[in-house]
């Protein structure tokens, strides 16, 4: 009887360390019950891989952002003062006429600078009481429907300065006419205003 007990105990281990060799080998060759992750491991994975995308995680450093919009760069203010250096000159008007000045019923044609050099240094001597050195005109003034500009000097002597001269730099303008004569407005600056506030 204890021979028949011990062929019957034999093959129930042989079995048992089967089985166990058996699930041994499936697991190293990737089948059930090894390296593989169940569903809810792949879900927990994936959860986390989105996690670190969002939060900025990882190599890919997360979603691009858009920069939010610069504001618009104020302009620079604009200067509105005014940049012409005879704006506070002093101003007179003056009426004239000299053969020859050649200009039409329609105010077309020509002011010689000689005539316009005469009328200053009168202007000048006369209603300034300055010695006049020399008048000197920009060229001749033309004409275009009564209205004229020149650039004009006036050199006079002032025992004050080193040169024992000074000259005004200034402007000559036509504003106005009456048959032959025509009114000129004159624009000096570093001539005292109230002496050059005569008006014909």
């Amino acid at each position: 009887m204890t021979s028949i007990r011990r062929s019957t105990w034999m093959p129930r281990l042989l079995t048992a360390a089967a089985g166990t060799a058996l699930a041994l080998s499936l697991a190293a060759c990737g089948g059930s019950g090894g390296d593989k992750p169940a569903d809810d491991q792949k879900s927990e994975a994936a959860q986390s891989t989105e996690d670190e995308s969002s939060s900025g995680g990882g190599f890919g450093g997360g979603a691009a952002t858009t920069p939010a919009a610069s504001e618009p760069a104020e302009s620079e203010p604009t200067d509105t003062k005014s940049t012409d250096p005879y704006a506070d000159a002093a101003k007179t008007t003056n009426w004239a006429s000299d053969d020859g000045m050649k200009i039409d019923k329609k105010g077309n044609g020509t002011v010689p600078a000689s005539s316009i050099e005469a009328d200053l240094v009168d202007l000048f001597e006369n209603k300034l009481e300055m010695k006049v050195k020399k008048a000197e005109c920009a060229g001749d003034m033309e004409l275009q429907e009564w209205y004229g500009f020149k650039t004009c000097n006036v050199t006079v002597e002032d025992k004050d300065r080193t040169k024992g001269e000074w000259t005004y730099y200034g402007t000559v303008k036509i504003v106005d006419h009456k048959e032959k004569m025509v009114k000129y407005e004159l624009k000096f600056p570093g001539i005292d205003k109230e002496d050059f506030d005569f008006k014909d």
